[in-house]
């Protein structure tokens, strides 16, 4: 017998206070002399035989007391009893590599077998993949039987680590349960933050198998610009294999290569691609492997650019010349944006639908805008559109301040003394990624800048070394935009080297180029998903399908189609084991012994009858 808090034993020591008073009640009163007996002869009274055991039952009775009480709260356990009814939680891998001939019958069947093995206790099943789903809560055989039945191989990846972090929090209230985990093995599932599981948790591991070779279609891509079709096929395995790669491209009839692969290698194999075919299927025929891995989807990829409209003064000096260019800097794969100019009387002619099309407008002149399209330019905002100002004598901050609400005004003072622009907050995805270089805009000199005095809406985004703000943000008026709120920034020198030198320091392109993906001129969405990362709404299902206005392709993880695997021994040792909350496995395994025999409940209860005989005995 162990006990959970052994030190309330101590407390057992209180037994030697009915011994003392039982000891001290031994000697008989004193004799009080009385004149009229003196001469009476002294005889000791013995007490009777029914005195003396009524004294030794309530001595035993408040030893007994006081020994059951100490022992109840010591919470006594029968250490290296069985569980009783502990949870058994089954994870079943249903990743594509289950699809192999005879796996996912293997699984089932091992799963099954668990389940007659669980004993009376209550049993969880998890299908897993990419993601853990619980088909049956912690509950009867008969609903996880139930469960299994359903289990199917799916198109997701395997991914250890959701299954036992799904199958910790099933046990979160049972430490003592264990885990029984059904899958091919294979390693790919041990992704680089490894997988964990708190101690006190039993693992068992169950090998369903896998081939010792498979085929794959591992990229698949659409060249519209050289009317080209690639595809990589790879092969695992220890032996060399020759197959028939066939490509449909878009709706023409399939076309077919015969490549030869050596064993563990892989291959490209191209196809003419001509006109606009817009889709891709490549496919290997491969009987023993993986079926979900044997075709691969692809798109042509059309790079929209994000549009920014610059809107300027043309009879002003370089009216945008440099914002412009930088803009339009190629970085080897061409430009990343699409950018146009526009003066301010055609900016403000622009109806709103226009005018929501743009991702970013940079406004360097006001002469043209009226009042007339402020809500056209807050609407803009309130989709979540970005707004750059930069200062300029053709600038009027009160008319901006107008068309956009604000509240106070922006009132600055046009100061003409020379500063020096220091990145304040390097965290700011502006200058974010100038980090080490970010000094050089101390090379910068600025003649001539707005003093700018600001209200708790604007943000600091970067000071002069004098300390005046040389760059402030704020986001649109929260009473008229939308849920994705657009930003506005506030540059307090101009970008067309009237003001300062900026245009000409190589910190300009990069600055320029931030600023407008920072305002909302993101890339072009993707065109390709796989199975795991399918945006909301699209079947997590390989092929190709509509996302909105879009074509994308959807695939199954080229990671999961290696065969090679791990022993159910090295799979234990890749499973890290946490402790939580400093308690020791010994200690869980403790605690959950005790909770299951509650061996104090039953001393209370002695305690209470105890109590009981003490009360009646001594009441005689």
């Amino acid at each position: 017998m162990s006990f959970l808090t052994p030190l309330y034993l101590l407390g057992a020591a209180l037994i030697a206070v009915p011994i003392v008073l039982h000891l001290l009640r031994r000697d008989v009163a004193p004799p009080v002399p009385f004149t009229a007996v003196t001469l009476l002869r002294k005889t000791p009274v013995d007490r009777s035989r029914r005195h003396r055991l009524r004294d030794l039952l309530l001595l035993a009775a408040r030893i007994c007391a006081l020994l059951l009480l100490a022992a109840s709260f010591a919470r006594p356990y029968k250490a290296g009893a069985a569980a009783i009814g502990r949870t058994t939680v089954i994870a079943v891998d249903r990743s594509f590599s289950m699809g192999a001939p005879g796996r996912a019958e293997r699984a089932r069947t091992l799963a099954r077998e668990a389940v007659d093995r669980a004993g009376n206790g209550r049993i969880a099943v998890i299908a897993f993949d990419d993601r853990a789903e619980v088909l049956a809560p912690p509950g009867a055989a008969a609903d996880a039987r139930t469960a299994l039945s359903g289990i199917v191989p799916g198109f997701g990846a395997t991914r250890y680590a959701a299954a036992l972090d799904k199958a910790a929090e099933l046990l979160a209230g049972d430490p003592g349960g264990r885990v029984i985990l059904v899958s091919d093995l294979q390693r790919s599932g041990f992704d680089a933050a490894g997988v964990s599981l708190p101690e006190g948790i039993a693992l068992e591991i169950r090998d369903a198998g896998a081939p010792a070779s498979n085929l794959s279609v591992t990229s698949a891509t659409l060249d519209r610009t050289r009317h080209l079709a690639s595809a990589t096929v790879r092969s695992f395995g220890p032996d060399p294999r020759t197959v028939e790669v066939t490509a449909t491209i878009g709706d023409r009839p399939a076309a077919s290569k015969r490549i030869a692969l050596a064993a563990g290698e892989s291959a490209d194999v191209t196809f003419d691609a001509p006109g606009d075919p817009g889709s891709l299927r490549v496919s290997v025929p491969d009987a023993g492997g993986y079926a979900a891995d044997n075709a691969r989807f692809g798109v042509a990829e059309v790079r929209g650019l994000p549009r920014v409209l610059v809107v300027t003064d043309p009879a002003a000096g370089s009216a945008g010349f440099y914002l412009t260019r930088a803009l339009q800097a190629d970085a080897g794969e061409g430009p990343d944006f699409d950018v146009r100019t526009m003066a301010g009387t055609a900016f403000a002619a622009l109806p709103a639908e226009k005018l929501r099309e743009q991702s970013a407008i940079m406004i360097l002149s006001t002469r043209g805008l009226d009042r007339r399209m402020g809500d056209a330019l807050r609407g803009f905002l309130g989709a979540g559109g970005g707004l750059f100002i930069a200062a300029a004598p053709d600038v009027d901050a009160s008319l901006l301040s107008t068309i956009l609400r604000w509240q106070p005004a922006v009132a600055p003072r046009d100061v003409r003394r020379p500063r020096v622009l220091a990145a304040t907050d390097l965290r700011h995805p502006v200058f974010r990624p100038f980090d080490a270089v970010a000094a050089n805009f101390g090379q910068i000199l600025f003649e001539r800048a707005w003093d700018l005095t600001t209200d708790p809406a604007w943000r600091v985004a970067a000071r002069f070394t004098d300390g005046t703000p040389a760059l402030i943000e704020r986001t649109a008026d929260a009473a008229t935009a939308g849920a994705a709120a657009g930003r506005v920034v506030l540059f307090a020198s101009d970008v067309d080297r009237r003001w300062n030198d900026f245009p000409l320091h190589p910190t300009f392109v990069p600055f320029a180029q931030e600023m407008a993906r920072y305002l909302g001129a993101r890339p072009a969405a993707v065109s390709s998903y796989l199975v795991a990362d399918v945006a909301a709404g699209l079947a997590p299902v390989p092929g190709v399908t509509r996302d909105g206005p879009r074509t994308v392709a959807v695939n199954v993880d080229s990671r999961e189609s290696s065969v090679e695997r791990v022993t159910p021994a090295e799979f234990d040792k890749l499973v890290t084991r946490s402790t939580a909350a400093g308690v020791s496995q010994r200690q869980r395994l403790a605690r959950d012994s005790e909770a299951q025999q509650n061996y104090w409940r039953y001393g209370l209860m002695l305690l209470m009858a105890t109590l009981i005989v003490e009360a009646f005995v001594g009441s005689r």
